[in-house]
């Protein structure tokens, strides 16, 4: 992979990324003096259940190591914020989670350590397929540890697909007649498209189930294919669930998940894609809301078998600043590890990265978790750029708005995505 043109997020945060880090250097190259404890930042609200974990972990690790450990919990909309102030003052902590999409930004802003070697040397880690590392690795260069993943699938009801006889669909030609048997049966979108702030991550799959790309690495620069053959009839079978099938309304075209999933839980929406925590935002919506009502299956790839899906997940990194770089991965390895995946990816709503526990029963049998972690080995990334996000904000939204509402064709929106995500990806 080709090393992100550097874009700072502030001229003060460059010129601070330049000069900081002495003290991390001596810290990689083992001069790494056992301090009386190490800062962890989390980020978003905990819980009860949260709490107990990480203290549990933080009191294994000073038993082995006599360090202490103390977390901090960052809450989203600080995050930014927060990791800006810490890279600017030299007020980070030694270890982070971070978003996998977010690595490389903060791994150009020199936020977060090298840990290549250390990686090399992590025998577990060894067992995390190649494909979960993409969004952690720049110019062969491994900037944090995948930890937990999240993948989507479709969420269904099934109490009305026993209801009005439908089968689970294996293919798009079968989930569109069960999105039309809905629409006709319940006065309901049979299968609810997603135009708002999370809408690449539900029509990604479509794309890649139709052997289609969103975006190729060409040299140094990055191609966007949203306006191939593959992709654009991609695009269009999507948008025609709208347009010419009437299973999802124009006003599908602002909703994000949250939103459709709370019209799911209140009767008004069939089937639609999501990750597995939003059962939680169903249930919330609607306590009355039978849980057995609620189930998920794989998506399927248009001729059948499983489509792809964008593995987004919560990494694990050492902050370039923190003088203790040997520790900080020693807990990495183990809040990382097997042991300890196992028992937290149930609390967080997420699943572990290692095939091995993928694969036990507990995931596999169940019949809400499994189709997501069928789904977790075929995950994939999109562009490793520190720009992908300002794509992800606008550029899908825009050009599902443009073809549902009539105002562009599919080829000339496709064409015009393109040309802006080649535009911001590139600068």
């Amino acid at each position: 992979m080709k090393f992100i043109k550097y874009a700072a997020l502030s001229a003060g945060i460059a010129l601070i990324a330049t000069a900081c880090g002495n003290g991390a250097d001596d810290a990689a190259n083992g001069n790494d003096e056992a301090p009386d404890e190490i800062t962890v930042w989390r980020l978003g609200p905990p819980d009860d259940a949260h709490n107990e974990f990480m203290a549990q972990v933080g009191e294994e690790f000073e038993e082995q190591h006599g360090v202490a450990v103390d977390v901090e919990w960052v809450p989203w909309p600080d995050v930014d914020t927060k990791f800006q102030a810490a890279a600017a003052g030299g007020e980070g902590p030694d270890v982070t989670e971070i978003g996998n999409t977010q690595v490389v930004t903060w791994a150009n802003q020199g936020v977060l350590a090298d840990i290549t070697d250390k990686v090399a040397e992590w025998d577990e880690g060894q067992e995390i397929p190649e494909n979960l590392w993409e969004n952690e690795t720049i110019d062969d260069q491994t900037f944090a540890v995948p930890w937990l993943g999240g993948v989507r699938a479709v969420v269904y009801r099934a109490d009305w697909f026993d209801e009005l006889d439908i089968d689970v669909p294996t293919n798009w030609d079968e989930l569109l007649d069960a999105a039309q048997t809905i629409s006709e049966n319940k006065d309901a979108s049979g299968f609810e498209i997603n135009g708002g702030s999370d809408a690449m991550h539900a029509l990604a799959p479509f794309i890649w189930g139709n052997d289609g790309e969103i975006v190729v690495e060409d040299g140094d620069e990055w191609v966007s294919e949203l306006d191939s053959p593959a992709s654009r009839e991609a695009v269009e079978w999507y948008t025609d669930l709208v347009t010419e099938h009437g299973v999802a309304p124009e006003s599908a075209v602002t909703r994000d998940s949250v939103e459709i999933s709370r019209l799911f839980a209140n009767d008004q929406v069939g089937m639609f894609v999501d990750g597995a925590w939003a059962k939680s935002v169903i249930t919330d919506a609607n306590e009355d809301l039978d849980e057995e009502a609620i189930s998920s299956f794989t998506l399927p790839a248009r001729n059948g078998n499983s489509a792809p899906q964008f593995a987004g997940g919560n990494d694990l990194a050492v902050w370039a600043d923190s003088e203790h770089h040997d520790l900080a991965f020693e807990y990495i390895q183990l809040l990382a590890s097997k042991e300890k995946v196992t028992e937290y990816a149930p609390i967080a709503g997420l699943l572990p990265t290692y095939p091995e526990l993928l694969a036990d029963d507990e995931y596999l049998e169940d019949d809400w978790m499994g189709p997501f972690a069928a789904a977790m080995p075929l995950g994939k990334a999109y562009a490793v750029n520190e720009n992908w996000v300002q794509v992800e904000d606008t550029v899908v939204q825009e050009m599902l708005r443009n073809i549902i509402r009539g105002e562009k064709s599919v080829e000339e929106a496709t064409a015009e995505a393109a040309e802006q995500m080649d535009e911001t990806l590139n600068r």
